[in-house]
């Protein structure tokens, strides 16, 4: 195998957002309100302040398609939240 094969064979395949969607294993509706919570949880963190909504939504819609984040993820970071706020 030339280094040239090696490389095309390295590099991973980029995906549209539309094509992670309809390939969504787990229901593409319970996709939106989990990308929804976790671009808010991107939105305060300081490395993410300079991005735009649109670019929040599109990181959180991939994170969430690619299955790097789950409804576990969600509810340890919503449950963290609500015991740092004192009502």
């Amino acid at each position: 195998m030339s280094k040239k094969e090696a490389v095309v064979k390295e590099a991973p395949a980029f995906k549209t957002t539309e094509e992670l969607i309809l390939n969504f294993g787990k229901g593409k509706y319970s996709a939106i309100p989990m990308a929804a919570l976790w671009a808010k949880e991107l939105k305060k963190r300081e490395e993410n302040r300079h991005l735009t909504p649109a670019e929040l939504l599109d990181l959180a819609l991939r994170a969430v398609l690619g299955g790097e984040v789950d409804w576990k993820d969600l509810k340890k970071v919503v449950t963290a939240e609500s015991e740092a706020k004192p009502e």
